[in-house]
């Protein structure tokens, strides 16, 4: 496609202020992004949607810090969305050709639109068995997981807990993890609702877990003497969970804003605790959207809203309760 047939201005979903999922927009004459030296343009067919959007829209966090310093604090509207999935529709890379498939996590933000501006190197080609709906679902959730499981460094015969296995990351790290149970002889429990723990069915052989914990019946945790906890969850539920760690164990927690909670909880155990956020890379991209096509990775898209329904998906995903990923669709 030739620059001669692009269009000039676009739909996307612009935000002016922080506050309610009312504060987004969508609309159309919006001016398509220009691309700069490794960047290339995507039109966009699917973004996904995470937690990390709509605390952005209620003005929290790294996120929301970027969006006042960048756009507000000049007068300026911003468009959300970290992940994307479609076409490259015009290339200045050497990597990337018009009409390639390509999907990323861009924390430059703009993805509720159609179409966005990427920086090659957080590219990754679409392989022809993934789907762009999977692919769109994957850069946060994927990145994250891989990266997650990772970074707690587990060692051979540890025991881990997981708490919200089925949510949009936690229904990938427990496979990763499962993988671990055999390559490292390591024992996995989870933490989540009876509802939860029945859906974990379509993902992994749940008879090669070592526990449940179902979080919703009132009684304390047990003691159960992990060396690791991964804490997808953080907050009042991420102190419940410290119960199920041994004396001088590691923590490890998403999102990062729930580590001084965890820490002033500890009381006495002596716990490693870490928050961990996720590093965009191209490589990591490549690399989960391979374990899908190998179909060694299963995906769950809950649902697919159009981007002008951009406000429901939020409410949605805001509720909590997500088995899987939420998307929004464009085009």
């Amino acid at each position: 496609m030739s620059n001669k047939q692009l269009p000039t201005t676009q739909h996307a979903v612009l935000i002016r202020e922080f506050g309610e999922p009312e504060v987004m927009t969508y609309q159309d004459e919006v001016a398509i992004p220009e691309i700069k030296d490794n960047q290339v343009l995507v039109k966009v067919a699917y973004a996904g949607i995470n937690p990390v959007d709509y605390k952005t829209r209620q003005g929290k966090g790294w996120g929301a810090d970027s969006v006042q310093k960048n756009k507000f604090d000049h007068d300026q509207t911003a468009i959300l969305g970290f992940d994307v999935a479609g076409v490259v529709v015009k290339s200045n890379s050497d990597e990337y050709a018009v009409g390639d498939n390509v999907a990323a996590l861009s924390f430059g933000g703009s993805c509720y639109a159609e179409y966005v501006a990427v920086d090659a190197k957080l590219a990754a080609k679409v392989p022809e068995s993934v789907t762009l709906e999977q692919a769109g679902a994957l850069p946060c959730i994927g990145q994250t997981a891989l990266q997650f499981v990772e970074f707690a460094g587990i060692k051979d015969g540890e025991h881990v807990v997981i708490n919200a296995p089925a949510g949009g990351v936690g229904h990938l790290a427990i496979q990763f993890l499962m993988n671990k149970i055999t390559e490292d002889n390591i024992k996995v429990s989870v933490i989540c609702s009876p509802e939860k723990y029945e859906k974990l069915d379509g993902l992994i052989d749940k008879s090669k877990l070592t526990g449940w914990i179902d979080y919703t019946k009132d009684d304390d945790f047990p003691k159960l003497q992990a060396d690791v906890l991964l804490d997808l969850v953080g907050d009042d539920a991420g102190v419940r969970a410290l119960k199920v760690v041994k004396q001088s164990g590691r923590v490890y927690v998403l999102p990062t804003i729930w580590v001084d909670k965890l820490k002033e909880a500890d009381s006495g155990k002596d716990l490693s605790i870490e928050g961990y956020a996720v590093q965009p890379n191209g490589q990591d991209m490549a690399n989960v959207l391979q374990e899908v096509a190998e179909g060694k990775l299963t995906l769950h898209i809950q649902q697919a809203h159009p981007l002008s329904k951009v406000v429901e998906a939020h409410r949605e995903l805001q509720k909590g309760g997500t088995f899987g990923k939420i998307v929004l669709k464009v085009s």
